[in-house]
C-alpha cells in the first residue's frame, strides 16, 4: 500500500465479499484484520482477493509479526538512489540557468535517461496502475504514473515530430526519483515507528534448556510443554512463566515493573518470561507458555491496540475514500481551462501534473497509525498496557479519577507504623514477638517480620483465642497481645492508653503484662511515596480525584486528607463501587475507575475508563480498558500524559495533511508550484507526518 486511498479500496472489496462481517486495514503497519461469519471465505482465500486487487498478501498467525524482507528494502534503496544518480545530469541545465552557464546536454542522452528512469526505476507505478485499472480503481501509484507519463511522452512526441523546443524530460525524471526517496525516508520512518514493538519481539526467547528424566537439552520454546522443568543459567532471558522449584538468584524485572533493583528468587517464587537472569542457576517449572505468559500478553495486548482504529481516523478514512477520483477531476479540469480558456496547453500540461504529483494521501492515511503504533508501543515500555486505542482516546477526556486505597494508594500490606510503651521499646518488641510468633495469623506475622531473626523468649502454656489475641506465661507472669476489648475482657487495666488508642488510626495490637497494660502496636497500610505528588500533578491537570474503600471512614479520611483527594467513599461494599462510579457519570463527569481486585470489576467495566494494576486480578484486569504495570499513581498520570500528548499528535497530523492538500492542490492548479517542487513537497509531507509521530517516543 502505498497511500490511504489503498485502504478505502480494499475494505470496500472485503465488505462486498459474502461472509465479511468486518475488515479493518492499518497503512502504518501493512496488516489487515478480518472478522468472518462462519467457516467461510477461508484466510487463504481473502488472500487471494487482496492479491487480486493489486496488494500481495500473506496470512499471520496471532502473536506473528513479519517484518519485509530484506532483498525488498535493498531493491528499494537501489531504485531510488539509481534514479538519483540518472535524473542528476537532467538537471545541469537547470543547475546552468541559475548560475548563467549554459549547461546543456545532448536531446538523445536525455531521451535515455528519462526512459531508464520511467521504465526502470519507476516500473512499480505502471503495475499497480494496471492491477487497479482491471479493479476500476486508482490509488497514488495511478497520479504518479499519470503525471509522469504525460511529461515523458509529450517530451517523446516533440522529439520525434519537433513541435516544440520545450521538452520535460527532466521533469518526469526527477519526480520519479523524489518520489522513490520519499518512499524510502517513509519506510525508513515507518520501520522506525515500530521500533517499540520490536523490542517487545525481541524479548521472547527462541529456546529452551529443558531437563527431561536424567538429560538436558536445549529445544525451540514452541516444544516446551507445561511441566517441564527448564533451567536458567546466569544472564539468561527466562523463556516461560514458572514456579522457581530449585537454585536462588536475582532477576532483573524491569520490563514487567519498571524497578531497576533486581529482584530475589527462591523455591516457591514466581519468574516471569522475557526477564533477565543475574548471578545464580534457577530451575523453574514451566506453567504459562507462549501467549499465556505476562510477556506475551503484553505483546498480544500492544497488537491488538495498534491495529484497532481510533474513533478520529474514521474522518480520515472517508476523506481517502473519494480523493483520488476527485484530483484526477481537478488534473483535468486545470489542464483543460489553461488550455482552452488561457491558450497556454504547455503551463495547462505542468500544472495539472503538479496537481496529479502533490495531491498525495499518504500524509492523511499516516497522521493516525503512526501515532497509535509509537504510543502503544512507548506506553508498553512505560508500564501502559492499551486495550484499544477507543479508550486510549477516551481517557485524554477523563476529568474525575474514583480511585481504589488498597495496593494503588498505600502499599496494600500491613506493617508496624508506631510503638507506644513505658518498656524499653526491644523489650516491648521482643515479648510481644515471643507470642505473635506462634500464630498463622496476618497481624501475628507482621508482628514476627517486624522482630525479624532476634531472639525470642520461651513461654509455656500458649493460647490463641480466636478473632481476640493470644496468651501465654513468661517467667511465670501471663503474657496477653491482642485488641482493646480483649484485654477488657480479661480485666486487664487500660485505662493509661484508652483514650490514646481510640485517635489511632490503624490496627491496634496492645500487650498486657499480668494485669497491666504496658504498651500497644499501631499496624497499618503505608502511603506509597509517590501517591501525594502524583496527586498534585493529577490536579495540575485539571482531574478530581476522589478515593474509595471498604476500610473505616477514619482511615480513608486519614490517608484521603494526607494526599490532598477532593473526596472520598469509605465502608463501600464491592457491589457498591459502580454505584458511585454512575452517580458521578450522571454529573457529567467523564469518569476514570483504578482498581485491582474482583470487587473492582464492576466499577472498572461501567466506568468510561478502567485502570486496572498489575497486581490485581486477572478478572480486574480483563474488565479494564487499560493495564499499569507499575501499580502506583505515578503510573496513572503517565497514562493520562500519553493519552493527551497521543491525541495531540494525531490533531497536530490531521491539520498539516488536511492544509497541506488544501493549500496545494489550488496553488499547483494556478500554476504557482513546479511538478519537481510538487514532488518534493509531496514526500516531505509524509514523512514529515511520521516524524512527528515519532516524538511521542521522547520523554
Amino acid at each position: 500500500m502505498n497511500c490511504s486511498s489503498c485502504i478505502s479500496k480494499i475494505e470496500g472489496r472485503l465488505k462486498g465479499e459474502e461472509g465479511i462481517i468486518e475488515s479493518s486495514i492499518n497503512f502504518a503497519t501493512g496488516k489487515a484484520k478480518v472478522v468472518v461469519e462462519g467457516k467461510d471465505p477461508t484466510t487463504a482465500v481473502i488472500a487471494k482477493i487482496v492479491t487480486e486487487l493489486g496488494y500481495p498478501t500473506i496470512s499471520i498467525q496471532d502473536g506473528e509479526t513479519v517484518e519485509e524482507k530484506k532483498e525488498g528494502n535493498t531493491w528499494l534503496y537501489i531504485r531510488t538512489f539509481g534514479s538519483l544518480l540518472l535524473a542528476l545530469p537532467l538537471m545541469l541545465p537547470m543547475i546552468g540557468d541559475v548560475f548563467g552557464k549554459p549547461w546543456g546536454i545532448p536531446i538523445y542522452l536525455q531521451l535515455i535517461l528519462a526512459t531508464l528512469i520511467q521504465f526502470g526505476a519507476g516500473y512499480s507505478f505502471y503495475i499497480a496502475t494496471f492491477r487497479g485499472l482491471k479493479a476500476l480503481s486508482a490509488n497514488m501509484d495511478t497520479l504518479v504514473a499519470l503525471g509522469t507519463s504525460a511529461a515523458y511522452f509529450y517530451s517523446l512526441f516533440a522529439v520525434i515530430f519537433g513541435f516544440s523546443d520545450f521538452l520535460y524530460f527532466e521533469t518526469s525524471a526527477v519526480l520519479i526519483a523524489l518520489i522513490l526517496l520519499g518512499r524510502f525516508f517513509e519506510h525508513r520512518s515507518k520501520q522506525r515507528a515500530q521500533g517499540g514493538m520490536k523490542a517487545l519481539l525481541r524479548m521472547q526467547v527462541k529456546t529452551a534448556r529443558v531437563k527431561r528424566g536424567q538429560e538436558t537439552q536445549e529445544i525451540p520454546i514452541e516444544e516446551v510443554v507445561k511441566g517441564d522443568s527448564v533451567l536458567i543459567r546466569p544472564g539468561d532471558s527466562i523463556p516461560v512463566d514458572g514456579e522457581v522449584t530449585g537454585g536462588v538468584s536475582h532477576v532483573d524485572e524491569s520490563m514487567l515493573t519498571g524497578e531497576s533493583l533486581p529482584v530475589l528468587k527462591e523455591k516457591g517464587m514466581m519468574a516471569f518470561a522475557g526477564t533477565v537472569n543475574a548471578e545464580g542457576a534457577l530451575e523453574i517449572k514451566a506453567t504459562r507458555l507462549g501467549k499465556e505468559t505476562s510477556l506475551g500478553n503484553i505483546i498480544r495486548l500492544v497488537e491488538e491496540a495498534q491495529d484497532s482504529k481510533a474513533p478520529i481516523q474514521k474522518l480520515a478514512d472517508k476523506i481517502s475514500g473519494v480523493f483520488v477520483p476527485i484530483v484526477l477531476l481537478i488534473a483535468i479540469l486545470t489542464f483543460i481551462i489553461w488550455g482552452l480558456g488561457i491558450g497556454n496547453w504547455t503551463e495547462g500540461l505542468l500544472s495539472g501534473i503538479a496537481v496529479l504529483v502533490i495531491a498525495c494521501p499518504c500524509a492523511l492515511g499516516l497522521a493516525v497509525p503512526t501515532v497509535i503504533m509509537v504510543a502503544c508501543a512507548q506506553g508498553a515500555k512505560e508500564g501502559i498496557l492499551v486495550k484499544n486505542v477507543e479508550g486510549l482516546e477516551r481517557a485524554s477526556k477523563v476529568d474525575t479519577l474514583i480511585v481504589d486505597k488498597t495496593g494503588t494508594v498505600t502499599e496494600g500490606n500491613l506493617s508496624v507504623s508506631a510503638i507506644h510503651t513505658e518498656l524499653p521499646e526491644k523489650e516491648f518488641i521482643t515479648l510481644s514477638a515471643s507470642l505473635s510468633i506462634h500464630s498463622h495469623h496476618p497481624v501475628s506475622q507482621v508482628i514476627t517480620n517486624y522482630h525479624k531473626d532476634q531472639k525470642v523468649e520461651t513461654l509455656s502454656n500458649f493460647k490463641s483465642h480466636s478473632g481476640k489475641g493470644l496468651s501465654g506465661l513468661h517467667n511465670e507472669k501471663t503474657l496477653l497481645l491482642g485488641s482493646l476489648s480483649f484485654l477488657k475482657e480479661s480485666r486487664v487495666d487500660v485505662s493509661i492508653y484508652e483514650q490514646a488508642v481510640e485517635k489511632e488510626v490503624g490496627i491496634i495490637v496492645l500487650l498486657a503484662k499480668e494485669k497491666n497494660c504496658v504498651g500497644y502496636l499501631v499496624l497499618s497500610d503505608q502511603i506509597k511515596n509517590d501517591s501525594e505528588e502524583a496527586i498534585k500533578a493529577l490536579h495540575a491537570l485539571g482531574k478530581k480525584i476522589f478515593l474509595i474503600s471498604g476500610d473505616r471512614k477514619k482511615v480513608v479520611e486519614t490517608v484521603g486528607k494526607k494526599i490532598g483527594v477532593d473526596g472520598y467513599y469509605a465502608e463501600v461494599l464491592p457491589e457498591d463501587k459502580a454505584t458511585y462510579v454512575k452517580e458521578l457519570q450522571a454529573k457529567n463527569a467523564v469518569v476514570g475507575m483504578v482498581g485491582d481486585g474482583i470487587n473492582d470489576a464492576p466499577a472498572l467495566a461501567i466506568a468510561d475508563v478502567g485502570f486496572a494494576v498489575a497486581e490485581g486480578t486477572d478478572v480486574a484486569m480483563e474488565s479494564a480498558t487499560i493495564g499499569l504495570m507499575r501499580s502506583n499513581l505515578t503510573n496513572l498520570l503517565e497514562a493520562l500524559l500519553l493519552s493527551n500528548k497521543t491525541f495531540v499528535k494525531i490533531r497536530q497530523n490531521l491539520f498539516f495533511a488536511l492544509f497541506y492538500n488544501c493549500l496545494g492542490i489550488p496553488l499547483a492548479a494556478l500554476g504557482l508550484l513546479n511538478p519537481m517542487i510538487a514532488g518534493a513537497a509531496m514526500a516531505l509531507s509524509s514523512i514529515s507526518v511520521v516524524l512527528n509521530s515519532l516524538t511521542l517516543r521522547k520523554k
